[in-house]
């Protein structure tokens, strides 16, 4: 038996009343158990779906489906787990606590004191899930709907999820796009200054170029040489980039959203990159270095 007064120190869980088709209008996938159904009703034992981290917190190393939650105080009636709703962000989506809680909108288990005393929230919101793409387009169709219906409302509010959604979204979308402008630029730069280096070594190396291709030096001796000596710069930039950034990597996550500041594969990614990047900066220099003349070079010895 868990009751939710005795286990706030585990974190804030958030309350929420639906109805039958709740979970599949928002799209929340129901990964155990039911969903609720319209049997569940104000004379038929109370029930409730729990979030994948409320279950796991509250029932650790224990099957949820079938425990008994007490909601409001330590003597409160059991009111049953049936389902395990997988975790979803109700007020912001950097939540890190996702312990929630659903309970059918037909079975009132609270009164609106004690909800108030709980901090649960009145607020009325009608979910609608529209056919086609463009919500956008029926936003004032389906408001003139409700209006109709509800006469003792004085305006109502429609609104497209995904507008609510970019509310928050936006920041980050803003920051991913100057985190892109930003990294293109610097490995543009990177590259630049990479070719730069590559080819002045070459251009004061042409004699010792020419002399070993006298000395039957081939071809791809000679590009060998050359890019192996970009590659290497590469590498020993990539290195010391993944030190730092490992290193910074407490202070970079705050920035991530829903990514880790160390992801392995992240990593891997980033330096093939920046490798491949130095292949193509040592490629040009490397081809000009195979045209050294050694007639040239013999003639100055």
């Amino acid at each position: 038996v868990a009751g939710i007064d005795s286990v706030q120190r585990l974190g804030r869980f958030v309350y929420q009343a639906t109805t039958p088709d709740y979970f599949a209008v928002l799209g929340t996938r129901i990964v155990r158990g039911r969903p609720f159904t319209t049997w569940d009703r104000e004379d038929s034992p109370p029930v409730v779906v729990v979030s994948e981290s409320m279950g796991r917190a509250l029932w650790p190393g224990k099957d949820p489906i079938g425990q008994c939650l007490q909601i409001g105080t330590e003597g409160a009636p059991c009111t049953t787990v049936v389902g395990i709703a997988e975790d979803a962000v109700q007020n912001s989506m950097t939540e890190s606590e996702r312990f929630m809680y659903y309970l059918s909108d037909e079975q009132p288990m609270l009164d609106p004191v004690k909800k108030r005393s709980m901090g649960l929230s009145l607020g009325n919101r009608l979910f609608l899930r529209m056919s086609g793409s463009n919500a956008q387009a029926s936003v004032e169709r389906v408001r003139l709907e409700l209006q109709r219906v509800m006469p003792g409302t004085a305006y109502v509010t429609v609104s497209p999820l995904e507008d609510l959604v970019d509310v928050q979204r936006r920041s980050w979308q803003l920051g991913a796009t100057m985190f892109v402008a930003f990294g293109v630029l610097a490995l543009i730069v990177a590259a630049v200054g990479l070719y730069g280096v590559i080819g002045y070594n070459v251009a004061q190396r042409m004699h010792e170029i020419g002399v070993r291709i006298a000395l039957g030096a081939q071809s791809r001796d000679v590009v060998k040489l050359v890019v192996g000596q970009g590659v290497s710069f590469a590498v020993a930039g990539v290195l010391l980039g993944f030190v730092i950034a490992l290193l910074s990597g407490r202070w970079i996550q705050p920035l991530l959203f829903k990514q880790s500041a160390t992801d392995p594969a992240i990593y891997a990614a980033v330096g093939v990159l920046l490798v491949f990047v130095a292949l193509v900066a040592s490629a040009v220099p490397a081809v000009r270095a195979t045209r050294a003349d050694p007639n040239a070079a013999l003639r100055s010895d």
